[in-house]
């Protein structure tokens, strides 16, 4: 792959992949998936972090992340992705892609990252993520600050604001949820460290949702309302959070329900034995067919 970084300043670079998104980041209607921009956003922060030194030139690590994971284990907190509609144009070229990561925020014990996905010679992002990573030293096995030559170096300029990325919780609502989705952990949903990588609890969520439109649509079938297709449908945002890592062989239960406000609005939750894992809630373009008639599951 010719994939290469490029420093636009201290706290900002950008990765650029001449061939855009890969081919298994499409699904049945061939729409990038959410999980894939994940993906995405995870390997342009691996391209950002590498620390080559006898490159040419020669690249150094983003943040000085290289040395910063020394001292420090990072983990994922929370993250949060809204989608331009250009995106699933069938007229736009996926690549060349560029993804432009701009440190965005340090906290007490979190920094967050700002990624913009930008497509061919378009001027806007079809996509923007914000991803909060925690940072937990190796002796104390705890939330911890950064050192000092690190918040010296990068938190100036207004950055230490202390907001970081704060997400709602998921409440089910007392009317039940709409269904129970049934996950167990594969060795191909691990990652280097033997933990379910961040970007399958959403594809878990996703997966949990087209077989609920799928059951929905041999529901009401005879009717000639749906097709399943339908539950293929174009992700506008969508946000998660992260309370416990799963392992290889975990059980996992994936429940659903739509937002009361919002019809276009899904919240999940990944509860293993009771315990919730991971929240979500995914945010589709409107669709004038969607029509939730079965009755809720408690």
């Amino acid at each position: 792959m010719n994939v290469r970084k490029e420093f636009i300043s201290l706290k900002k670079v950008k990765v650029i992949c001449p061939d855009g998104f890969p081919y298994h980041a499409y699904d049945a209607k061939g729409q990038v998936t959410p999980w894939s921009i994940i993906r995405m956003v995870d390997f342009s922060r691996n391209i950002a972090f590498s620390n080559s030194p006898t490159a040419d030139p020669p690249q150094q690590s983003f943040l000085d992340v290289v040395r910063l994971t020394e001292e420090f284990l990072l983990f994922t907190a929370a993250t949060s992705t809204s989608i331009s509609p250009n995106l699933y144009d069938s007229g736009t070229k996926k690549g060349p892609l560029e993804l432009h990561l701009e440190l965005d925020n340090v906290g007490n014990t979190s920094y967050c990252i700002k990624t913009l996905f930008f497509l061919g010679d378009q001027d806007r992002p079809v996509i923007e993520n914000e991803t909060q990573m925690v940072m937990v030293d190796f002796n104390l096995k705890r939330p911890s600050p950064p050192p000092d030559w690190w918040r010296e170096k990068y938190s100036a300029g207004g950055l230490e604001t202390g907001k970081g990325l704060r997400l709602p919780r998921a409440v089910p609502p007392e009317s039940g949820v709409l269904s129970h989705y049934q996950v167990k952990i594969a060795a191909s949903d691990l990652d280097i460290y033997l933990h379910t990588n961040w970007a399958n609890y959403l594809k878990f969520c996703y997966d949990a949702f087209v077989d609920y439109k799928f059951h929905q649509v041999h529901q009401v079938h005879q009717h000639g309302r749906e097709s399943i297709q339908d539950a293929f449908r174009k992700t506008r945002r969508f946000a998660l959070r992260f309370m416990h890592e799963t392992s290889l062989g975990d059980a996992l239960d994936v429940t659903l329900w739509k937002d009361s406000g919002n019809p276009d609005l899904y919240m999940f939750q990944v509860l293993k034995q009771a315990e919730d894992l991971c929240e979500a809630q995914v945010e589709f373009y409107p669709d004038e067919d969607d029509d939730d008639e079965v009755a809720p599951k408690n």
